[in-house]
């Protein structure tokens, strides 16, 4: 073992012997239709809303002393706007960041309200707010229910499952699967690595389903009225619901549900595609 192997086995252990909370609560009284901001460099963050006029803030910061001593925690209200913040200060070089350190931010708010949260490790859930909603992740799982607005998901290495959504989605990821369900909204959901699946509530406004290493299926109501594209490289395309093709050969399908209608698009490099009857 040489000297500098020993060196980081030692900065190693002392930040795990030193862990310890840093930790912040406050509450903000606000009007419906604010706007919460969360900018955490890593963090799970959950977000639900309530019948109330307050903003209320969990914040906690896990890590070795040295970490807590250079990450800032801050909740601060400017109008009808809450930020908070969960960000490294100081950086000196590879061993001044944490071996063992987490975070953790829970945030209650009015149902009528904006929510914008990035962060750059960790999962964000939301639920149960009505507002529109961008949630950023570069490294976990994202997840939103019972949510009336527009929402946008992006994460780089995680799974998105939206459920019971009045409004647009609008998702991505770069390494999981997509399940965008119950959607009364135009729907787009993009993956690099793994499964797309997708059912509609109410009239059709556009889907878009796209992976490059999975399959694709689409729960539709029985009354959708649509044109449509599937295209496969490998796999097959199949429908419950009737279908009027111009083309459907090699895994390549072109044509209208129930007369035409808003476009859905469904492509895949790599498994199947199937337009599924809703019950």
């Amino acid at each position: 073992m040489n000297r500098h192997t020993s060196i980081a086995l030692a900065l190693l252990a002392a930040g795990c012997a030193n862990a310890a909370d840093k930790n912040l609560e406050r509450s903000f009284t606000v009007a419906p239709g604010g706007s919460l901001i969360v900018d955490a460099d890593s963090a799970s963050v959950e977000v639900s809303g309530n019948d109330t006029n307050q903003v209320t803030v969990r914040m906690t910061a896990s890590g070795s002393d040295s970490y807590l001593a250079a990450t800032k925690l801050d909740a601060v209200q400017k109008d009808n706007e809450v930020t908070l913040t969960m960000k490294r200060e100081e950086k000196h070089g590879w061993f001044s960041w944490s071996w063992n350190s987490d975070g953790r931010i829970r945030v209650t708010v009015p149902q009528q309200f904006v929510v914008s949260v990035k962060t750059g490790g960790g999962d964000v859930q939301l639920a149960g707010t009505s507002g529109t909603a961008k949630l950023h992740t570069s490294g976990g799982d994202i997840s939103a229910r019972n949510v009336t607005g527009n929402v946008e998901a992006r994460t780089s290495g995680g799974t998105i499952r939206v459920d019971a959504l009045k409004g647009d989605i609008d998702a991505n990821t770069s390494g999981g699967d997509v399940h965008l369900l119950n959607v009364d909204g135009k729907i787009s959901g993009t993956t690099s690595g793994g499964d797309v699946e997708c059912s509609l509530v109410g009239a059709n406004r556009g889907i878009k389903a796209s992976t490059s290493g999975g399959s694709i299926r689409l729960i539709l109501p029985r009354t959708t009225t649509a044109n449509f594209e599937a295209k496969t490289s490998g796999g097959e395309f199949t429908s419950e619901l009737p279908i009027l093709t111009t083309k459907n050969q090699d895994g390549h399908a072109i044509g209208s549900i129930n007369g035409g209608g808003q476009q859905i698009d469904a492509h895949t490099s790599g498994g199947d595609i199937s337009f599924r009857a809703a019950n």
